[in-house]
């Protein structure tokens, strides 16, 4: 088996209303999409958010070429060539954010031909894993009672973790003890999305929250500031959710060295795939701390029920447009009664509509012999 093409694509979906973390504000959720095709008939699929920026370019150039007459089912050699081949550009960024859409898209070829889903090709631990969901969005317009409404909501779908979205740190406190009076049975987390950039300006307040029970807080400061995580966890005993925008196993390792937290956040979209994601999980998992992918519930699936170590795969609320990606499915993946089902079709067994993805492209890239 060979790659005959790379088609690389970029899909904008438009939000009804702005999403905003902090300093980033988006108005549309923006995807690549990478098709590996071979000689064979079987064609891979790998994908992951651009964040607005030039993916598909920069894959045509450091990437797509290089797959042209290669084993698809070489993995672990491919990743390795690519990597090397653009050391220069590959300790994090986004070019690792290109080389995870083809690791992934490679990887669903290796299942396709071996005629199994990709978290039995994995390893194959178990078939159900649980869900926690994300949302709580401090959007324009939404109340007190509009939250504590959708955590309640989220609470009585069985979900283990339900986690929140900071707002402005003035008017959070209000924000959690709303939805901690909701939540019931479940835990309750709290996502900073980096938001936060001085230890001093926030401990006040978050000393206050330490009778919610807070799962954990979610990446409160940049990640290249692991030790003020470290710090604030010292300071007020809340636990730690580190690692989503993280990438490549030498920056996990200095992670857990430096601020190991009590939950591991990776992303395969992100951090390298596949390939480097089973690796991370490994680190996680000599230090026994679990790991939460991050979104993409229908490839995280399979990491949850491949590796014990995951603890519960990230979903949204499609109604409620935090992540968008499901448009572009045939049949996107929904958590039932709080748990998720990996799929029994061979590869990661989450078609693309294309259709959708020809209605929502601003660009098409391909690369052939």
């Amino acid at each position: 088996m060979r790659v005959q093409s790379v088609r690389s694509t970029t899909c904008r979906i438009p939000l009804s209303s702005p999403i905003v973390m902090g300093d980033l504000r988006f108005e549309a959720r923006e995807y690549l999409v990478v098709e590996v095709v071979t000689d064979e008939g079987i064609v891979g699929t790998g994908f992951g958010m651009t964040r607005d920026a030039p993916l598909a370019a920069i894959l045509d150039r450091t990437i797509a070429w290089r797959l042209i007459g290669v084993d698809p089912l070489m993995t672990e050699a491919i990743w390795a060539a690519l990597y090397d081949a653009n050391l220069t550009i590959g300790q994090r960024g986004l070019f690792m954010r290109c080389l995870s859409a083809v690791d992934i898209a490679l990887w669903d070829i290796k299942a396709q031909a071996a005629g199994l889903p990709l978290w039995q090709v994995l390893g194959g631990a178990r078939q159900t894993v649980p869900a926690m969901i994300a949302g709580g969005y401090p959007r324009e317009g939404t109340t007190l009672a509009m939250l504590e409404a959708e955590v309640g909501e989220e609470a009585a779908a069985g979900y283990g973790v339900i986690k929140i979205a900071a707002g402005a740190i003035g008017d959070d406190t209000a924000r959690l003890r709303v939805a901690a009076s909701a939540v019931g049975a479940s835990r309750l987390a709290y996502d900073v999305h980096w938001a936060w950039r001085r230890l001093a300006d926030v401990l006040p307040t978050v000393r206050g929250w330490t009778d919610l029970d807070l799962a954990f807080i979610e990446d409160p400061f940049p990640s290249e500031s692991p030790r003020l995580a470290a710090a604030l966890r010292e300071r007020t005993g809340i636990p730690l959710a580190l690692g989503e925008d993280v990438t490549g196993r030498h920056a996990y390792r200095d992670l857990l060295e430096q601020a190991p937290p009590d939950h591991l956040r990776v992303d395969a979209t992100t951090a390298g795939g596949i390939s480097e994601v089973v690796k991370i999980c490994a680190l996680a998992a000599t230090a026994s701390i679990p790991v939460l992918p991050h979104i993409f519930p229908e490839l995280h699936v399979h990491l949850g029920a491949a590796l014990p170590i995951v603890a519960a795969v990230e979903v949204t609320n499609p109604d409620r447009e935090i992540d968008l990606f499901w448009r572009l499915l045939q049949d996107p993946i929904r958590p039932v009664a709080g748990v998720m089902t990996a799929p029994l079709r061979p590869g990661i067994g989450a078609p693309i509509d294309q259709a959708a993805l020809t209605r929502y492209a601003v660009e098409r890239l391909v690369t052939s012999a």
